[in-house]
């Protein structure tokens, strides 16, 4: 009878194994961000600017990145970035890694093989299109209610260094070595605040976001819109290259914000 029970037992495991289907991790499929720096002295003001693309005001915010004094994480592809607002919106942390010069197939190969798929919602795969280039980034925001040491007006280093820490995803401080990631992390000082201005406007019938920095005496506007699409990218990037480059609006400037700020 034991027998029989045993046997009734692993056939109906077998069954239930057969019945019960395996879903494979989707493979990672980014969305494109197009984006273009403005020339911001080609209109007669910057209120011109701004109606030019029917821009609103959305957001003023500080933005701060932390890396250590030679720029080690930025080296490696590593991003740290830290927005605190105006308003009473969350202040936001942002872990992003890039693969500057590598190409989006083995930049979603590389992280497939980290372990990162398609359905890991808490994580946005985007191709950051500039300069007709593509590149491929993974990005982890963080939220966090306000508080005294991360003000709009001032913030405490060593508590937002901690935060990063703290809050670093398991998968971002995996890529190389977490002892080496915390400890690097340790080391690292803001670079920044660069004060930001946000609109939202539209362009040539798409929805367009319309952002000014401004960080030591310098200035640069940028133009972008978002799209889940390859196709529909590749439209608007030749669509308004066209038209900013006839307009003369097209700054020849066209760095990053990163850049803006890290390099200065």
């Amino acid at each position: 009878m034991k027998k029989i029970i045993v046997l009734f037992t692993l056939l109906l495991t077998v069954m239930v194994s057969v019945a019960v289907p395996t879903y494979a991790d989707s493979e990672i499929e980014p969305g494109y961000e197009v984006k273009f720096n403005l020339d911001l002295d080609s209109f007669p003001s910057r209120l011109d600017m701004l109606d030019t693309f029917d821009a609103e005001h959305d957001e003023d915010l500080m933005v701060y990145y932390f890396d250590t004094p030679d720029q080690t994480f930025r080296e490696l592809g590593y991003i740290h970035r830290l927005r605190v607002y105006a308003s009473d919106k969350k202040t936001n942390i942002t872990y992003k890694k890039v693969f500057p010069g590598v190409a989006i197939p083995d930049a979603i190969e590389e992280a497939s093989a980290k372990g990162f798929h398609g359905d890991m919602s808490n994580y946005k795969f985007e191709n950051d299109r500039k300069e007709g280039i593509d590149r491929f980034s993974i990005s982890r925001k963080e939220k966090f209610e306000k508080n005294d040491s991360l003000r709009f007006d001032l913030i405490d280093p060593e508590n937002a260094i901690n935060l990063f820490q703290e809050e670093a995803p398991k998968k971002y401080r995996n890529w190389d070595d977490e002892d080496w990631y915390q400890e690097t992390l340790g080391n690292t000082i803001p670079y920044g605040p660069a004060l930001v201005h946000t609109y939202e406007g539209s362009f040539q019938g798409v929805d367009a976001d319309v952002e000014i920095w401004s960080f030591k005496g310098e200035i640069i506007a940028e133009i972008s819109t978002k799209t889940p699409e390859k196709d529909e990218a590749d439209q608007i990037e030749s669509s308004w290259l066209k038209k900013l480059t006839d307009a003369g609006w097209l700054s020849d400037e066209q760095t990053s914000k990163t850049g803006f700020v890290m390099d200065r």
